[in-house]
């Protein structure tokens, strides 16, 4: 094709479209610049805008339409290419075409865990996912902090920067989380300060984000071990009760594995584990014992059996009725 057909070509209609929805900005033509000429159009579909940059500087913003390329039409690229008097020959400059409808379901979350300190509990380290919708909102800022000199600019790229900023932002937003307990209950509250302060952030960068949602934040496994084992132990009541319980449960899963049973570890525990129970059984009989003593000797102080045959005593008597011996 030579030059001139090519000219008479894309005297036509400038148009952009994305059918797999991942592109948030694109350069027409794809490498070069646009030959622009008196009537040329730009069509502007649903969801985008269009951009004209001149010389490296950014011009007129077009909204949704069809915008025929004349001089009262554009008066930014006008001023900034003198075309006060109309032109004939084309003009070179970059259109850019913008997404401008909500990206949503973008996914975030902590590769690894963050470490974080509640009034109740030191350096816990914590792991966190869910996600969020985002949108341009100046395609201006966006093309001069974020695009620079690329042809296309996709959600991807977006999506790393973002992650980036929360992932930044999100020990802010637990400090407003004084207990471990009420983590999960506290998410929304979690999301709606981290979107406040993210945002902060974006905006000066032409993006905003919405809707941002905290799925899942969770200790990690070691910690909820523990604070299982501290319930459990609230419940039992008993401290010592509680760790032969888990001794026991531990037996259990030891044995329950194929070819342990000679196991040494074992027979250890086991035998740990039974000296403990011994322990215990005596010192409950040794108490129950006190206990009986105890209260034996309150009867008989009180006078209700004779101390040498046993035979029950009124309480102001003073000589045994059975043998005749003196109460003391």
């Amino acid at each position: 094709m030579s030059k001139i057909q090519q000219n008479l070509l894309f005297r036509g209609i400038y148009e952009f479209e994305d059918p797999s929805g991942c592109l948030i900005a694109a350069r027409i033509p794809h490498k070069g610049s646009a030959d622009l000429y008196s009537d040329s159009a730009i069509l502007v579909r649903p969801n985008q805008w269009a951009m004209l940059v001149y010389k490296g500087q950014v011009s007129d913003v077009l909204n949704q339409g069809t915008h025929f390329i004349k001089t009262e039409n554009i008066p930014i690229i006008t001023r900034l290419a003198n075309w006060r008097f109309g032109f004939k020959s084309p003009l070179r400059c970059e259109i850019w075409f913008f997404a401008n409808h909500l990206f949503t379901a973008r996914r975030w979350g902590t590769a690894q865990p963050i470490i974080h300190s509640f009034q109740n509990l030191n350096s816990v380290p914590l792991r966190a996912y869910g996600n969020y919708n985002f949108q341009v909102k100046d395609p201006k800022i966006f093309f001069s902090k974020i695009i620079g000199s690329r042809s296309g600019y996709d959600v991807s790229e977006l999506e790393d920067f973002i992650q980036g900023q929360l992932l930044e932002l999100l020990p802010e937003a637990l400090n407003h989380i004084d207990k471990i307990e009420i983590l999960n209950k506290s998410q929304n509250k979690i999301s709606k300060i981290l979107q406040d302060k993210a945002n902060r952030t974006l905006l000066n960068y032409g993006v905003e984000i919405k809707d941002l949602q905290i799925l899942s934040i969770i200790p990690s496994k070691e910690i909820i071990e523990a604070l299982d084992a501290k319930k459990a132990m609230e419940i039992i009541g008993n401290k010592q009760e509680y760790l032969l319980y888990k001794a026991a449960n531990s037996l259990g899963e030891i044995s329950s594995v194929e070819n342990k049973s000679n196991d040494p570890m074992q027979m250890m525990l086991g035998m740990m584990l039974g000296k403990n129970l011994m322990v215990a059984d005596f010192r409950e009989k040794e108490r129950t014992a006190t206990t009986i003593k105890g209260q034996a000797s309150q009867l008989i102080n009180s006078k209700s059996f004779c101390s040498n045959c046993g035979s029950r005593v009124r309480t102001n008597d003073n000589f045994c009725s059975s043998c005749g011996e003196k109460l003391k």
